[in-house]
């Protein structure tokens, strides 16, 4: 069963969108490795101008980590492993020679948000939440998220929605700055398009360049050395006692 669908169109636009709308979406290493493999896809192919991440279906974007698949990872070593993978990933995408969009078609949640922080905008279908709550399940974000965040919203305003870990309007996202723009959402893709348009009718060669120059300070020691110490603290925590009962808690109301 696929757990991605991967499509690109003559517009130069690949799109990937998770497909496991029976657990909303949520990551597995199996969409770890697919969207990995097209990642590396986009930043090898000429002919591909933008990446855009959704999900299948009108109800969820990402619900982040599956953790019906993760709940055995108990140690920190473990945890480090799937963290570091997903992290790495996201830490590709960010740095992407070509410009990225996250469509969030539905909720985004935990992890869910990472994702969609590591792409250079973020389109939302209003009515949307997004949550960045891993507080509420006794860890912090773990695949590089708040540096992220941090990165790209004033201070108070991300660590504000760090702390609070509590899920927020696409509308309320929009003040913050964090989503670019609310869509109707009648059909989501369209409305994308046309977002999209104006970066379209430039060549590969200037969105690439004009994407390094912004990717540059992303590649230095110093913030590669911030975004995988978030990774090692998140790991630090997952085998705490207050995560394992936050996820048995989780599982038993799934």
């Amino acid at each position: 069963m696929k757990v991605a669908i991967v499509e690109y169109d003559s517009n130069g636009i690949v799109w990937f969108a998770i497909h496991r709308p029976e657990k909303r979406n949520a990551i597995n290493f199996e969409v770890m490795d697919k969207l990995e493999e097209t990642i590396a896809m986009v930043e090898k192919n000429d002919d591909v101008k933008m990446l855009v991440i959704t999900g299948t279906g009108d109800e969820a974007f990402c619900s982040g980590g599956d953790l019906s698949k993760f709940q055995h990872l108990h140690t920190t070593e473990n945890a480090k492993q799937m963290l570091e993978k997903m992290g790495t990933i996201l830490y590709s995408l960010l740095t992407l020679s070509k410009p990225t969009v996250a469509l969030i078609n539905g909720t985004a949640i935990g992890g869910g948000c990472e994702l969609a922080s590591a792409c250079d905008f973020r389109y939302a279908k209003s009515g949307s939440k997004i949550g960045f709550i891993q507080g509420k399940l006794g860890i912090t974000t773990g695949w590089g998220g708040a540096t992220m965040l941090f990165e790209k919203l004033p201070y108070t305003q991300a660590l504000d929605i760090l702390l609070r870990a509590e899920r927020i309007s696409a509308e309320k996202m929009y003040e913050y700055g964090w989503i670019h723009a609310v869509l109707p959402g009648n059909n989501l893709r369209e409305e994308c398009r046309e977002l999209l348009a104006p970066y379209l009718s430039q060549s590969v060669s200037v969105l690439r360049a004009y994407k390094m120059a912004a990717a540059e300070k992303w590649k230095s020691d110093e913030f590669r050395m911030r975004f995988f110490a978030e990774i090692r603290r998140c790991s630090e925590l997952w085998g705490s006692e207050e995560h394992k009962r936050a996820i048995q808690s989780f599982l038993n109301k799934s």
